[in-house]
């Protein structure tokens, strides 16, 4: 924002004198947390990694699903010949697959094709 005159980096008061720094102290620090014992502490960090494990590793699981599998998939081309393809003869194929295939295309079909996968 150009027009808000509020810099991030900047302390907003003065670091040269005590009072500054202080202040600068008091507002970044929460001065509740030296009263409580170090077990509620270490209940807190617990609970804030429990709350957030889980969805986070179904917002993960999901964008790896929807955006990397299919950019996976971009990168290997499926083409017939190449080096993710392998054929195998008719003849060697299981018996009902065999004999569906000679009823539809008859002789005319030696090779079948198929995709090893990525």
């Amino acid at each position: 924002m150009a027009g808000s005159g509020f810099d991030i980096d900047m302390p907003r008061w003065d670091q040269s004198t005590f009072m500054g720094r202080l202040k600068h102290f008091a507002n970044i620090t929460d001065w509740r947390t030296a009263l409580l014992p170090d077990s509620r502490l270490d209940e807190a960090k617990a609970l804030r990694i429990t709350f957030f494990h889980g969805p986070l590793q179904v917002v993960m699981v999901g964008a790896f699903l929807v955006f990397m599998v299919p950019a996976a998939c971009s990168l290997f081309p499926h083409i017939q010949f190449c080096a993710f393809m392998i054929s195998m003869a008719v003849s060697k194929l299981e018996p009902e697959l065999r004999e569906s295939i000679l009823c539809r295309y008859g002789d005319r079909v030696q090779y079948v094709y198929f995709n090893k996968g990525l």
